[in-house]
């Protein structure tokens, strides 16, 4: 009895007993790497050095349009300075900003001098070339879009495609996208409608009154070649800021055409409202064209004089 019991008093102490490799767990494996604040390369600087280059690179860039924009005549002194301020403050939030912006001035002012033998005969304040712009014509087409553009670098962070999230953050970002590529596809329907509508070989009808005809250059007049003008004009845009995205997301690009189609003839025909009904119109007999202000020799054909040509073009936008 006293063997038996020693016995398993014996077994179940060596049972117990197992060796110390399988007992006693390192503190550390030797295949597992011990991290270290410094075992890997910081990434922190290298948002700041992007943005960087970028405004540098968008500062050089601003600098060679105003003053090439200038050289040409095509800007003023002080149209120059805003030239550069938007145009490095786009650059500064993301290249596709940037570009965006110069392409509604570029194909703006390819269009000016497009028909320019035409233009002469039925537009009063034609000038041939691109026209000599001044701070307020570039501001009234850039800076809620410029501003857009830095809201969105401020308070939702690098710029970046359409967010599908519900987040308060997500949403802005939206927004703001959705709102600098609205105002410049408004500003260039506009602008490609005026510059391409007046070509017509049809004439235009008020927007006012559609079964009236109006005389090339009336303010509120529109035509189904300056309609469909409008409409390019604001996918233009939009095919811009969202080619120019990169990764290149499908998606984007068509929802941002698409934004830019709606601002693009929306806001062009907003344009014409306003054109129509709070912009004057004269004809005068002695040049046989439209006029914007009243002489002895000129007849009210539309509108009331409240707001000028810039003034329309800022509200409509």
């Amino acid at each position: 009895m006293h063997c038996q019991l020693l016995l398993a008093i014996c077994l179940g102490t060596a049972s117990s007993l197992q060796p110390l490799q399988q007992r006693v767990r390192p503190p550390f494996s030797v295949k597992q790497r011990v991290r270290t604040p410094f075992s890997q390369p910081t990434m922190a600087l290298q948002p700041l050095m992007q943005q960087i280059g970028r405004t540098t690179l968008g500062t050089a860039v601003a600098y060679k349009v105003a003053k090439g924009g200038h050289k040409r005549g095509s800007l003023n002194e002080d149209g120059a300075v805003a030239a550069f301020a938007v145009a490095a403050g786009a650059f500064s939030c993301s290249f596709r900003s940037g570009i965006t912006l110069l392409c509604f001035y570029k194909t703006g002012s390819m269009l000016t001098k497009y028909g320019a033998a035409v233009k002469q005969k039925l537009e009063d304040d034609y000038v041939a070339g691109e026209g000599q712009r001044g701070a307020g014509q570039v501001l009234a087409c850039s800076a809620i879009a410029v501003a857009c553009a830095i809201l969105r670098r401020v308070f939702v962070g690098t710029d970046g495609p359409l967010s599908l999230g519900v987040g308060e953050l997500e949403c802005l970002g939206n927004r703001l996208t959705l709102a600098f590529v609205a105002f410049f596809g408004c500003c260039a329907g506009d602008t490609y409608a005026s510059e391409l509508g007046i070509l017509s070989k049809a004439p235009p009808r008020l927007v006012t009154k559609p079964w009236q005809m109006a005389k090339p250059g009336t303010n509120g007049g529109i035509s189904a070649l300056g309609t469909a003008a409008s409409a390019a004009g604001g996918i233009a845009m939009g095919l811009c800021h969202g080619l120019f995205m990169f990764p290149l997301s499908l998606r984007d690009v068509a929802a941002l055409a698409y934004v830019g189609l709606l601002a693009g003839a929306g806001g062009s025909l907003v344009d014409s409202l306003l054109g129509a009904t709070v912009q004057a119109s004269y004809f005068c007999s002695e040049k046989q064209k439209i006029v914007k202000r009243p002489t002895a020799t000129t007849t009210h054909v539309s509108g009331l004089p409240i707001l000028s040509n810039e003034m329309v073009n800022f509200v409509s936008t």
